[in-house]
């Protein structure tokens, strides 16, 4: 994966982050509600995780230059 995907898939990953983090604090109101939001932020934090993991290794290699 390049580096630009690292980084485009990071973004994503953090939109999704804060998105299901509001929403969660919403929980209850509309027909929203019915998703396990805690779950999407765990998933979306481990694969932020992960996504930055391959960016450091991608950075150590040379990749981003």
């Amino acid at each position: 994966m390049t580096a630009q995907a690292t980084l485009t898939l990071a973004a994503l990953a953090f939109a999704l982050l804060v998105t299901s983090g509001a929403l969660n604090a919403r929980r209850g109101i509309g027909r929203w509600s019915l998703v396990p939001w805690d779950y999407v932020m765990m998933l979306s934090a481990l694969a932020l995780i992960a996504l930055a993991a391959h960016a450091a290794v991608l950075w150590r290699d040379g990749g981003f230059g």
